[in-house]
């Protein structure tokens, strides 16, 4: 399926906050998608961001999970990983918020990248533990020093690929209350990450799955894992997917939420 095609599969069932009826649901619109109030430290994580997009160094690079559609070989420009693999800055902000909104203490993310969206996450509060898997060394080292510079100790940078880190990690952390899966879009990887990260999960936890029309195959890994049977509700939000375990949920619910001005006429 085209890339077209992916987004029109989405348009068509997405429904806009008019239309949703469950009190879990809205209360993730109005405090995880719609809470538009700034917190201090986002000027000073943007500036970086800013620096990245601008800088004309560059740093080895091992690629890794699926890749990149548009960039190859063994050295790649800062700026370059900054416009293609940074988390955007409104998603960013969305990982901020639900970190708030859901008291989440134990964070797990797959795929640091330069450390951005690492930062949000670990910006909340000082009582929130970040855990964050890179598998560049040289991304890795630059996010360290950006935790660092952010003046954000609850950061932990680990590096390696997945299939060595990830395994030792969850037995350190004993429990994830988020897990934000950036880091290898391909349907085998998610499936698998899912599987290892699921019997740390309560059923106040969150994961967050980045790019789930990214491709066929991440499309595929999304419409399986919202039919797992410990997933409650699904959010479908065409940039994220997020994966909810709250067993006081009635029944399961799937959900594709689009801006009210996307579908004024719903």
């Amino acid at each position: 399926m085209s890339a077209l095609g992916r987004y029109l599969s989405y348009y068509s069932k997405a429904v806009n906050a008019y239309q949703v009826h469950s009190p879990a649901v809205y209360n993730f619109i109005t405090k995880v998608l719609d809470q538009e109030k700034a917190y201090y430290k986002y000027e000073e994580i943007e500036h970086l961001r800013e620096l990245y997009l601008n800088s004309e160094d560059s740093i080895p690079f091992i690629e890794l999970g699926a890749g990149s559609k548009k960039l190859s070989g063994n050295t790649r420009r800062i700026a370059q990983i900054a416009k293609t693999s940074l988390s955007p800055v409104k998603t960013c902000r969305i990982l901020f918020n639900a970190v708030k909104c859901y008291n989440c203490k134990n964070i797990l993310e797959l795929g640091s990248s330069l450390g951005i969206s690492t930062a949000y996450l670990a910006a909340v509060n000082n009582d929130i533990k970040v855990i964050s898997l890179e598998g560049n060394p040289a991304s890795a080292d630059i996010a360290r020093h950006n935790a660092k510079q952010l003046e954000l100790p609850n950061i932990e940078i680990v590096t390696g690929i997945f299939e060595e880190t990830l395994t030792p990690t969850l037995g350190r952390m004993k429990q994830v209350d988020l897990a934000y899966l950036d880091g290898n879009h391909s349907y085998d990887a998610t499936i698998e990450y899912f599987d290892k990260i699921l019997p740390y999960l309560n059923e106040n936890s969150v994961i967050v799955l980045d790019d789930i029309y990214w491709s066929d195959g991440m499309l595929n890994a999304w419409k399986q894992l919202i039919q797992h049977t410990a997933v409650t509700y699904s959010v479908d939000i065409y940039s994220s997917g997020f994966l909810f375990f709250n067993k006081s949920m009635k029944s399961k619910q799937n959900f594709a939420l689009i801006e009210n001005w996307k579908k004024i006429w719903q």
